[in-house]
């Protein structure tokens, strides 16, 4: 049996099928809607839904900072100030710097319908965004490249 099959007999059921991608590990699975807009809204008001949750994501100057000696747990302190080992990507690499022109522009929105047992989730980003984020990645590996300490023979 293929997808469309699949989805074609549950929907002869009067059902509506709901592709879903899933993200994290075993214990905190987070289940995202595979599709597009159009369809999560039919999906969304299948489950009951009569309201939409609408986070909005911002490009901003700390997008291109990195501190390589920072574990996740102390990324979410944000409150002790400065990092002292604090490096500006955009500087590392040119390609980077490139989307500095998108600064507090909105990259992305979270979407959440609640209804029926579960809530329903569709990120919609920028078509710039997998880029963006390959460049930083890439300009990490660039600054733990330049941070090695070089051996002696």
């Amino acid at each position: 049996m293929t997808k469309e099959e699949l989805f074609a007999t549950i929907q002869r059921a009067g059902m509506t099928p709901v592709p879903i991608t899933q993200e994290g590990d075993s214990d905190e699975t987070i289940c995202y809607f595979a599709g597009s807009l159009n369809p999560f809204l039919v999906t969304a008001k299948a489950i009951g839904a009569t309201a939409m949750f609408v986070q909005e994501t911002v490009l901003e100057d700390w997008d291109f900072l990195y501190n390589p000696g920072e574990d996740e747990e102390e990324e979410a302190d944000e409150d002790e100030g400065e990092p002292e080992n604090e490096i500006d990507l955009a500087a590392l690499s040119p390609d980077l710097a490139q989307y500095k022109k998108y600064l507090d522009t909105t990259y992305a929105f979270f979407l959440t319908a609640k209804g029926g047992v579960d809530d329903l989730w569709l990120v919609i980003e920028q078509d710039w965004t997998k880029d963006f984020e390959n460049e930083v990645e890439r300009a990490q590996g660039m600054a733990l490249l330049a941070r090695k300490p070089k051996s002696k023979r």
